[in-house]
């Protein structure tokens, strides 16, 4: 037993009978599968039209919901998708947007989302839910027959129950879900019924307002013989005033040694995701890494890892280099920061002893 074991996690696969997703898909519901982890997040690969959610909001903590193509090795020349998500701080009068290329859109607290209507899918699209805590809940809205809200329902991880056994807890087997997508005339027009009032709103004129929620992703340009370019990256303050979240997917291309010299983070949790580069076939995992971490960097434990796997980095423990000792096909090697800061701390040997050196994403580095 290592003092980091409880740090790395396999992602199980979660076989469903979800109408419209790619089966198995990975999914690391945060607390439930790593006692002290803080984020939640799915990798879910959406291959036919469907209609997801009623308005609701999440009371505490920033979701990011990224919309994009399911092949990160096509991601800036594969999205075929048309995508309507209605956003805004009354669940009668919100705003439509429709994504057409890779999209993230940071829904802050208390602000009401959805539905989503994957309203045409050309090619499989990546459908990914990101919780910057380490569970899952929202609130919901029920309106009487004035059209007033008249009671408020709570839905989260571990309390919802199963629609045809009350007995039993929710497992999201999505049985329920595909009954009522079957394209059926019966589903058809319930649908469309359902969906009236959100068309309805858009006819309005846009005001714009949340127009900074919505960000498109950028190619990312690079030299470096490792990783396939362009990178995917949302870099947060930098791409959207507001966020804290930073993330990056390199997709790594062949044998390599990421990370030269172990680092920490002094105040903040990282998280790094290990996954095959394509969402559909998310366990197509072809490689073996290498990953260390410690208390110091004189005292590592190297952990090998050959399926998809989150390694939750603590704030103070030492970690790098990772060694992708073979790829046998493009990985998906994503650092992932909920609290918005990447700065790094090394340990560098000077005349008197130790000494520590701060590097941030602007930091020049060290000669």
């Amino acid at each position: 037993m290592g003092k980091y074991d409880d740090c790395v996690f396999t992602i199980p696969k979660e076989f469903h009978s979800w109408y419209g997703f790619a089966t198995p898909r990975g999914f690391f519901r945060g607390t439930t599968m790593m006692e002290k982890a803080k984020v939640y997040l799915d990798f879910t690969s959406i291959t036919k039209e469907l209609i997801m959610e009623y308005p609701h909001t999440h009371h505490a903590v920033d979701e990011y919901i990224v919309l994009a193509t399911a092949d990160f090795n096509h991601f800036f020349d594969g999205f075929d998708a048309e995508i309507d998500i209605w956003l805004g701080e009354d669940p009668l009068n919100m705003e439509m947007y429709t994504i057409t290329e890779p999209t993230i859109i940071r829904v802050p607290p208390k602000m009401y989302h959805c539905p989503i209507n994957f309203r045409r899918i050309g090619k499989p699209v990546l459908f990914s839910a990101m919780y910057c805590d380490g569970d899952w809940s929202k609130i919901s809205p029920v309106f009487g027959e004035d059209g007033k809200e008249k009671e408020f329902r709570y839905d989260g991880a571990g309390i919802r129950r199963c629609v045809k056994d009350r007995a039993k807890e929710c497992i999201y087997c999505g049985e329920c879900f595909s009954k009522r997508m079957t394209d059926t005339e019966e589903n058809k027009k319930s649908h469309e019924e359902m969906m009236a009032p959100f068309y309805e709103m858009a006819k309005k004129p846009r005001t714009g307002k949340y127009d900074k929620y919505v960000h498109t992703f950028r190619p990312k340009e690079h030299d470096d013989p490792r990783f396939v370019s362009p990178r995917i990256g949302f870099l947060g303050e930098k791409d959207m005033p507001g966020s804290r979240l930073v993330t990056v997917a390199n997709l790594v291309k062949e044998a390599c040694t990421v990370g030269e010299e172990p680092h920490m983070h002094h105040a903040v949790e990282e998280y790094i995701f290990f996954t095959g580069a394509d969402i559909t076939n998310f366990f197509d995992f072809d490689a073996e890494i290498e990953f260390s971490i410690g208390d110091d960097p004189d005292h590592m434990e190297t952990y090998t890892i050959t399926e998809p796997t989150v390694v939750r980095i603590p704030a103070g423990a030492w970690h790098t280099p990772i060694v992708f000792k073979r790829v046998g096909a493009p990985i998906n090697y994503m650092p992932f920061y909920p609290f918005g800061s990447i700065g790094k701390i090394f340990r560098r040997k000077g005349h008197d002893g130790w000494y520590y050196r701060y590097e941030g994403m602007d930091t020049p580095k060290a000669d």
